[in-house]
């Protein structure tokens, strides 16, 4: 094999199959990317770790083909590392890489040994916008469960119905769910899940995108191929029936507020410094006639906080409603939102809480289950910072993680508790001082 190349073509297609290798590969061979030279000028990358294969192709100026596998991270961190026009040559297991200032040589493995995923007969094809593909992936994979002992919540479920489908994932904690519509129809349903790190590397091809181009998706029994201008990521998918996740999302809701985006997120951030290391809880109270939401938030010896955004409110309730939150998960839900302004939306304090993007270009919303504030979190006075010793019972938190659990008991809802959502029982308790002023934060 023996080609001349532009050293930027090669380090794109060798940075984007090297996305595919392990960083502690199985077997040898799994460490190499495999290069294939044709004689109509097409050179190819290939990466896997056997869950997932990344192919990826360039044009250069073929003399003569052939193909060989060579060390992947010797070879990207070779090629970053120099400039101008490139002359590949192979001969048996060795690569001589000829470059404007010199020259270096690579030993290689045994291509005829690089493995490749097998293709499934009779695939099912989706065609899906990148762009709106991305925009899925951005608001779901954030809520993949890492715990690889329940295997099939650390991917992303995708479902199609008609000419409609959906992403949506879950760790029991907190769940994702985008939902689009497609130019085809299809007659029967599709249900698939996949790996959430095949698809986190998906992303990051896909950020490199033109927004115009399309993913045409090839769907078997067991793997799936994304197939982008120039580049097929493939994967294997995951085994297991995924959690009815259309049935545990509350269907009316009693409370909605919407809120500008930007300020609630900087509000949160504010009072999370002040906030209880452990349970990180931040306790909202929603005042309807004064059209605001207030922060509020305490953790021992160290003090508390108190921050207020406006809000719009739209319920047919006379009542504020207060309901405490997880802070760093309302953050991680916020980031994940494009839109200048969100929609919350809620019913009791310990029932799932909503929040959506005003727009976007998918429907796209993040489901967050509340923490229970039992006692404390007293008053707090918003214009003075002074705090007396009280008397008043030490507050304690429990947090509703599973999401199935608290929504079985809501009459607004209709549920099938799956038992892949995990039960998390761990009750944590939250110390604080309370302060003693004349506003009050009211308890749910």
């Amino acid at each position: 094999m023996k080609l001349n190349i532009e050293q930027s073509k090669l380090a794109e297609i060798l940075e984007t199959a090297y996305l595919a290798i392990s960083p502690k590969p199985t077997d040898p061979i799994l460490g190499n990317i495999l290069l294939i030279a044709n004689e109509d000028g097409m050179v190819s990358a290939t990466g896997t770790n056997l869950n997932l294969t990344i192919h990826t192709t360039t044009t250069a100026n073929v003399e003569t083909s052939g193909q060989v596998a060579l060390p992947a991270k010797l070879l990207t961190d070779t090629i970053n590392n120099v400039r101008g026009e490139i002359t590949l040559e192979v001969e048996n297991q060795a690569c001589i890489i000829t470059h404007n200032s010199g020259k270096c040589r690579l030993i290689g493995g045994k291509p005829d040994e690089f493995p490749t995923l097998p293709k499934g007969e009779n695939p099912i094809e989706v065609n899906l916008s990148a762009k709106k593909l991305q925009a899925a992936l951005e608001g779901t994979l954030y809520c993949t469960n890492g715990d690889e002992t329940k295997l099939v919540l650390t991917g992303v479920n995708f479902k199609i119905d008609t000419n409609k489908w959906q992403a949506a994932s879950t760790n029991g904690h907190k769940l994702a769910l985008v939902t689009g519509s497609l130019d085809s129809e299809y007659s029967e349903p599709i249900d698939f899940t996949v790996p959430g790190k095949s698809l986190g590397e998906l992303n990051k091809i896909l950020s490199q995108s033109a927004d115009t181009s399309v993913c045409n998706i090839l769907l078997s029994n067991k793997t799936i191929e994304f197939s982008l201008p120039n580049t097929k990521v493939i994967s294997r998918l995951l085994e297991g029936e995924y959690p009815k996740i259309n049935s545990l999302i509350p269907r009316t809701f009693e409370y909605e507020f919407t809120l500008e985006r930007k300020g609630f997120e900087s509000a949160l951030k504010r009072v999370s410094y002040l906030a209880e290391r452990k349970q990180k809880v931040v306790k909202i109270l929603w005042e309807l006639e004064a059209t605001q939401a207030t922060l509020y938030t305490e953790a021992t010896d160290i003090g508390d906080a108190v921050d207020s955004v406006l809000m719009k409110p739209a319920t047919s309730h006379s009542e504020n409603i207060s309901i405490g939150l997880n802070i760093d998960y309302l953050l991680e839900g916020l980031k994940h939102i494009s839109t200048d302004e969100i929609v919350v939306r809620c019913n009791k304090p310990t029932q799932p809480v909503i929040i959506c993007p005003m727009g976007g270009l998918l429907n796209q919303l993040y489901l967050v289950m509340p923490v229970e504030i039992k006692q404390g979190f007293e008053k707090v006075n918003n214009q003075s910072t002074k705090t007396e010793a009280s008397t008043q019972p030490e507050p304690s938190t429990e947090e509703v993680t599973d999401i199935a659990q608290a929504t079985n008991d809501s009459e607004n809802s209709q549920i099938e508790t799956s038992s892949l959502i995990a039960k998390d029982t761990t009750k944590g308790k939250s110390t604080s001082r309370s302060s003693r002023t004349k506003k009050e934060v009211a308890t749910a």
